[in-house]
């Protein structure tokens, strides 16, 4: 197995170990992460093209031979969710700029 395999493999299976360790790390100490502030749509645009590359044709096959998920899940998460989002807003009286994060 090459290094990268190895690599790959090791972050696929504590990534939720280091995801929680880091937020809580930078949530007890922000100060320690503002130099991350202007690289972080950069960091997200590394991210989603990493969930990219483990999708597999496979994926794709169960789209086609159940597109009644993928259609409600699409409609779920353009209608459902910021829904819930603006009505926490206004539950929650937040700001326009706050609730607009």
């Amino acid at each position: 197995m090459s290094f990268i395999e190895k690599l790959s493999s090791f972050a696929g299976k504590t990534f939720a170990f280091w995801v929680i360790l880091l937020s809580v790390i930078a949530y007890l100490y922000p100060e320690y992460f503002i130099w991350i502030k202007p690289w972080i749509p950069y960091l997200l645009g590394i991210i989603m093209f990493g969930m990219g590359l483990t999708l597999s044709f496979h994926d794709f096959k169960q789209i086609l031979h159940a597109p009644k998920s993928a259609l409600i899940g699409s409609i779920a998460q353009y209608t459902i969710m910021p829904t819930i989002a603006f009505l926490l807003a206004k539950a929650f009286h937040l700001t326009p700029e706050l609730a607009a994060i």
